[in-house]
């Protein structure tokens, strides 16, 4: 925390005196907050404050923090400004949306309710220029979600994802440019992650997209063998969230252009019809067992959006992942 003062200090040019809460703030508190946060009062411009360090290496979400900054607002009636180490940026630009107060020791105060955004990252940002390569993402999805691909050879991957083996030969490259991955052996190469699967997710994240290519509706029905119930109604069925009334559903891109080819599809429309179709980039059959998009792929459809039912659904995603 003094480290956090001195920054203070150097950017706001202001003097503050972190002190630990007295007895009846403290008893204010619920004990589950008591044992997330290591918890100081100061005042900052006038304002009673109170800065919040995590003490364990827990992560939390940008959902969690909005909680519990309303909750600890609501009991204290204090600014509430959280200490963060450093973060990856789509955690920071989630919380920045949700107008949480936080401080990143020599690199940002962010506390809007003071009206003070400064911000020493610009220099420091790493641009992600490269994304993954359909295939290379299926290769991620598949091995966390469905089954473990450590030491499986370029042969067995193409028996596995149905692509050929120059896609998988440069899916491979592209995860272990990325880091993501390595390989072994010569004559035969095999897959090896170094990662766990949870540590894997987050690092190939800021390289992943969202498997839409593209999204029309049409009014005939498509074969059930072809589609998966993708969007909201997906959603629903991995989390607490309500059905939709339209029917929403997910495609292999290369499966829909063959049924168009056969005269299958009679007529499209990108503002109505009886199904909303989703064409992916990879099959959305190899990553699920039933009748639904994969929880992954469908995470990273909706990770860019800011409504909380939505946020909350996300987060229920990933915490039903056997990581």
């Amino acid at each position: 925390m003094k480290n956090v003062i001195t920054y203070l200090d150097k950017t706001l040019g202001i003097e503050v005196n972190a002190t630990k809460i007295n007895k009846g703030v403290q008893d204010k508190l619920p004990l589950y907050i008591n044992s997330i946060y290591n918890i100081l009062a100061a005042i900052m411009f006038g304002k009673k404050v109170l800065f919040l360090t995590k003490k364990t290496t827990e992560h939390l979400t940008p959902l969690q923090y909005q909680k519990h900054k309303e909750l600890l607002e609501k009991k204290t009636g204090m600014l509430i400004v959280f200490i963060l180490s450093d973060m990856k940026a789509y955690d920071r630009n989630r919380i920045t949306q949700k107008r949480i107060n936080f401080i990143i020791e020599d690199k940002q105060v962010f506390i809007p309710q003071l009206l003070i955004d400064l911000k020493d990252y610009l220099p420091k940002i790493k641009i992600i220029t490269e994304a993954l390569q359909p295939a290379a993402q299926l290769i991620i999805l598949y091995h966390i979600q469905r089954k473990q691909l450590e030491g499986f050879t370029y042969k067995e991957l193409v028996n596995i994802l149905n692509y050929s083996y120059l896609t998988m030969s440069r899916a491979v490259d592209n995860l272990v440019k990325l880091d993501l991955c390595e390989t072994e052996g010569n004559k035969e190469k095999t897959l090896v992650f170094k990662a766990t699967k949870k540590e894997l997710w987050k690092k190939a994240l800021p390289y992943m997209k969202s498997p839409i290519k593209k999204t029309l509706y049409i009014n005939d029905a498509l074969p059930k063998n072809l589609i998966f119930i993708s969007d909201i109604n997906a959603l629903a069925f991995y989390s607490d969230m309500n059905n939709d009334r339209q029917k929403h559903y997910a495609i292999y891109h290369s499966e829909f252009i063959k049924l168009e080819k056969e005269g299958f599809i009679k007529e499209t429309s990108q503002y109505d019809g009886d199904y909303h179709i989703e064409l992916w980039r990879y099959n959305p059959n190899i990553l699920t067992n039933n009748d639904f998009v994969d929880p992954l792929s469908l995470y990273l459809c909706y990770r860019n959006e800011t409504d909380e039912r939505i946020e909350m659904a996300l987060e229920q995603i990933e915490e039903m992942i056997p990581w």
